[in-house]
């Protein structure tokens, strides 16, 4: 497709910020052209575009580091440094789609942003009831009326670990599948994430009204300041689930390459037990993390 032919999957692994920018115009491109051709289904179809988009030069990335990992071959306590690499390229994508979506949630029309943002802000009303019925606010039965957490620490970690590792399950499933199919997952949080910053810039917007056509600018940069509360735990949760699409991905290589390099096979079933491990153990992490700051 074009976009790979202007940039390369050697070009993105040399520098991955790349991809902020890749996520930026995909994301762009994506939201406009599903709306003018689907706009009731838009808020879904524009990461299905946007996963159409990125997964040819994503698919090119993971060929290249599977091959530069069988022919250097590497003892199996090194899985992490061998696919940080990786972990950095999903990261900037990412970020990139987190800045493109909220931007586009605050400047867009009300007509138009009610269409591109529909499903995300169904989510985030959902999470925002949950997490009122489980301080016990509310009667109310989301997952059992005994479980209502209030302030019980453990009841939330156990609340949102279940949560986390099953999103953990399929972005594992789907790149298992689809080879990088979890990247729609992780497009998906990525742009509700955005339209819950772009929510909050809209809510700051009326206190900047004194400056003018720079009030916009300034709700933003607000809401993204305020999205920095979500950096502790997410940062553990979010990494956790790249580490596991990385994963899935590496298996769907292995079953699919049909031809082997010596212990090539064996180092790969290593490489992804163990980056399975660390997604998990990453998202105990910021699943304790996110529990004591809902408590606190």
């Amino acid at each position: 497709m074009v976009l790979e032919s202007i940039v390369s999957g050697i070009t993105v692994r040399k520098h991955p910020l790349v991809m902020m920018f890749l996520a930026a115009v995909l994301s762009s491109i994506g939201i406009w052209t599903s709306y003018y051709i689907f706009p009731s289904s838009a808020s879904i179809l524009s990461i299905a575009f946007i996963t159409i988009g990125i997964v040819p030069i994503l698919y090119t990335i993971f060929i290249l580091e599977e091959a530069e990992e069988a022919s250097e071959g590497g003892s199996w306590p090194g899985f992490i440094s061998r696919h940080f690499d990786i972990v950095k390229i999903y990261s900037w994508f990412f970020i990139g789609l987190i800045l493109s979506y909220s931007l586009w949630y605050v400047v867009l029309p009300n007509e138009v942003r009610t269409n591109v943002f529909a499903e995300q802000n169904n989510v985030i009303g959902q999470i925002s009831e949950l997490r009122t019925e489980l301080t016990g606010n509310i009667t109310g039965n989301a997952i059992g009326s005994s479980s209502v957490c209030a302030e019980n620490l453990w009841c939330w970690f156990d609340v949102i670990l279940q949560n986390n590792l099953r999103v953990l399950f399929l972005a594992v499933i789907l790149s298992l599948v689809y080879g990088v199919g979890a990247m729609f997952l992780i497009a998906w949080n990525a742009s509700v994430i955005g339209a819950y910053i772009g929510q909050d810039a809209l809510i700051v917007l009326g206190s900047y009204a004194g400056f003018g056509h720079f009030a916009p600018v300034l709700a933003y940069c607000h809401g993204l300041i305020n999205a920095f509360g979500l950096i502790p735990h997410g940062i553990f949760e979010v990494t956790g689930y790249f580490v596991g699409a990385i994963a899935g991905a590496l298996i769907s290589i292995v079953v699919t390459k049909g031809k082997y390099r010596k212990n090539e096979v064996s180092l790969l079933v290593k490489d992804t037990i163990g980056l399975v491990f660390l997604a998990v153990i990453l998202l105990v992490i910021g699943a304790l993390i996110e529990a004591a700051l809902i408590v606190g």
